[in-house]
């Protein structure tokens, strides 16, 4: 009977032994011919081994297939699981050793619709199914050693047609259990295709989500991302390398109200355009985030700092590089200062948005500067550019910003820029600029005054206030050296030359000061309108009115040097117009390279009437021994008894009786006598003066009704 139970007990334990051998095989086979039914895709393992005294259970070669059931989602060739079965007793799933080795994952995007979603809708419909029923007691776990190594993950978006590999993840969590006090660690690590790696340290709380986690970037190529940044931008190349440590802290269960800083730095980031033109870069870029809360719009940088940038900016009469590269309509800028105060409102009434930057700077920044607007390029080069500000804020009322800078490798400029940020129509700016080279833009000055800058240094300073859109600008402009020659053409073919000239002090030099006013309300306002128009205004009134200029010199009215009067029978020059004479002597030697030129104009009709008068009158004189001009009475009586009617008035009656050969004669002679005479002083005065006097044509209009006067032109000597 023993025997017989004995035999029984063995059977039962070989039968066991032999299930428990091919339970593993059963379970494969299964789990392959019905794995659709199970997760939703095909999938094939090569070995499904289990140890039942350890409770390790291990998988070679797992892969479970894209839908098309041809190519690889999932692959792994080693899973370890090491259970403490005894536990399940106790309604707890215990796992001391959990190690997954070469896995390798392939995610594809196409449109919005990912290659896992069809797994998503699977395992959702069966999460709802299971979730039906609810659960009293809380489900018990307690996950050791869990440890992934060298995973690698891929990812395709065939929107852009490019494909990011992550290789060489490794992790390790030292344990998760359902009724921990303390947070679990989680290190992952996994290096970049071409070099540099991801390293985070996270430490979770499961029960209550609590999280703090430390991500590392070393060696980033940014040239990974190119084709995303080229749905943006017509760009030829994208790249820089990336380092940061980003230090994160918030709950799993609301992972939006994380709180996020650290620090990023990005070194030799470059961007090229189509033509493989860099047009933006920066040696170094470091950015030191002190806070970042999304959900409280709290955004807060600590330090900003660009290190030896460069920019290239290109500008036509519609647009710029930049709008092009980065498909910006132009029209979608137009008006902007216009609107901001409506714009500004809005700003108000959102939310708590709230942004700082503490410190920010930008140094040895270069900008190369071009433009076709003439029909010819014009390039300029601004190097060594410092920018300098402290407290940026959202709520500032006020933020001061310092910048300097070279200006084509000669000239500086130096700026202050006070703003206020919540409304930018309030502005203070102060700058100066110095020793900027002026035939640096011939380019415009060819263009629009037709004029050829040889040589000068410009020293520009200005103070400019902007209250509420309204512009209150002082700017003092001085030019030193400065020589010009005329050019053909010109936009607006201005007198430049000749008003520079007059412009200058004795010291050769241009001072001028030049207030500009204005309305950036106004949207027919525009600043570099009321730049020019200040600009051409002052230089056409200097060289309309250049005795207004001149005068200052000499001293006295400017209409002593513009028009010297003399009376129809003058001869030679009275004491008043020699001292006007002497005063264009005087210009003469102060006002080096002047031409001085005086035109001769006189109605002959009115010249030969008074010639007539005055000869009636020698005749009057000769029979009464009486001045005309003192006896007029007697005068008419005297020549209406010459005359033979008593029909003629008195100007014709003194035409009467003089003979009019011998009164034009007469006035040609007075004329020239008056002429000669004054260069005869003029020559006595300073024997190598260069000052012209010549006769008008006698049909200019400017000759009728005009007493005999001498006009005075001013020019440039030997200015064509």
């Amino acid at each position: 009977m023993k025997n017989k139970k004995l035999k029984i007990l063995l059977a039962l334990a070989g039968i066991i032994i032999i299930i428990a051998l091919l339970l593993p095989g059963i379970v494969k086979r299964y789990a392959i011919n019905h794995s659709k039914e199970l997760v939703g895709r095909q999938i094939h393992l090569e070995k499904l081994k289990v140890n039942y005294f350890t409770g390790t259970i291990k998988v070679i070669d797992f892969k479970m297939l894209e839908q098309n059931e041809q190519d690889n989602f999932i692959f792994f060739d080693t899973l370890i699981v090491n259970l403490e079965p005894l536990q399940l007793f106790n309604d707890k799933i215990e796992i001391e050793d959990f190690y997954l080795k070469g896995l390798d994952v392939n995610v594809s995007m196409k449109d919005s619709i990912f290659s896992f979603d069809d797994l998503i809708a699977f395992h959702t419909a069966v999460e709802d199914s299971i979730n039906q029923g609810n659960e009293e007691n809380p489900f018990k776990y307690s996950l050791s050693n869990i440890e992934l190594k060298n995973a690698n993950f891929h990812f395709n978006d065939q929107n852009i047609n490019h494909t990011t590999d992550i290789k060489n993840i490794s992790f390790l969590v030292p344990f998760i259990g359902w009724d921990q006090e303390d947070k679990s660690n989680a290190d992952v690590k996994f290096n970049f295709e071409n070099g540099g790696y991801i390293e985070s340290i996270l430490n979770i709380n499961p029960i209550d989500g609590e999280y703090d986690t430390t991500l590392v970037i070393s060696d980033l190529y940014l040239d990974s991302f190119y084709k995303y940044v080229l749905e943006y931008a017509e760009i030829n190349s994208f790249s820089g390398l990336v380092n940061s440590k980003i230090d994160i802290i918030g709950n799993t269960n609301n992972v939006i109200n994380s709180i996020i800083t650290g620090k990023v730095n990005v070194n030799d980031f470059t961007m090229t355009d189509i033509n493989n033109k860099t047009f933006l870069s920066a040696k170094e870029m470091y950015v030191d985030i002190q806070k970042l809360d999304y959900t409280n719009s709290s955004y807060i940088i600590d330090s900003l700092i660009i290190n030896d940038s460069y920019t290239f900016f290109q500008l036509d009469s519609l647009t710029n590089n930049f709008f092009k590269i980065f498909k910006i309509e132009s029209s979608e800028n137009e008006n902007t200062l216009v609107n901001i105060d409506t714009t500004k409102a809005n700003v108000t009434e959102e939310s708590k948005f709230y942004y700082a930057i503490n410190h920010l700077d930008v140094n040895r920044g270069v900008l190369d500067y071009t433009d076709n607007l003439t029909g010819k390029p014009f390039n300029y080069h601004l190097s060594e550019i410092d920018i300098k500000t402290d407290s940026i804020l959202s709520d500032s009322k006020w933020v001061d910003i310092q910048s300097e800078m070279l200006l084509n490798n000669r000239g500086t400029l130096k700026a202050e820029l006070g703003i206020n940020p919540s409304n930018p129509l309030n502005i203070n700016l102060d700058f100066s600029i110095e020793k900027f080279l002026l035939s640096d833009i011939n380019i415009y000055s060819n263009y629009y005054t037709g004029h050829t800058i040889l040589e000068g240094d410009m020293y520009y300073y200005s103070n400019s206030i902007i209250t509420n859109g309204d512009i209150v600008s002082e700017n003092n402009l001085l030019i030193k050296n400065v020589s010009l020659k005329n050019s053909k053409g010109g936009l607006y073919s201005l007198p430049l030359k000749f008003a520079i000239f007059l412009l200058k002090d004795k010291n050769g030099d241009v001072n001028l000061e030049i207030p500009l006013r204005g309305n950036l309300n106004d949207p027919s306002v525009n600043v570099s309108k009321i730049i020019w128009n200040t600009f051409k205004n002052l230089i056409v009134k200097a060289a309309t009115s250049p005795g207004r200029l001149l005068a200052g010199l000499v001293g006295g009215d400017p209409k002593d040097i513009e028009e010297i009067s003399f009376n129809y029978l003058d001869t030679t020059p009275s004491d008043k117009n020699k001292n006007q004479l002497n005063k264009l002597l005087d210009l003469e030697q102060k006002k080096e390279g002047i031409k001085i030129e005086m035109i001769y104009y006189v109605d002959e009709n009115l010249q030969k009437e008074a010639i007539a008068k005055d000869e009636a009158g020698k005749l009057y004189y000769k029979e009464t021994q009486k001045d005309y001009l003192k006896d007029e009475k007697g005068f008419k009586l005297f020549l209406l008894s010459k005359t033979t009617t008593d029909s003629l008035d008195f100007k014709q009656s003194y035409l009467a009786i003089t003979n009019p050969s011998i009164i034009d004669s007469i006035a040609k002679n007075n004329s020239k006598l008056l002429i000669s005479n004054t260069e005869k002083y003029l020559r006595m005065a300073n024997d190598s003066t260069q000052i012209k006097i010549l006769f008008s044509d006698s049909k200019a209009p400017e000759n009728t009704g005009s007493r005999p006067i001498l006009k005075v032109n001013f020019s440039i000597q030997d200015d064509n």
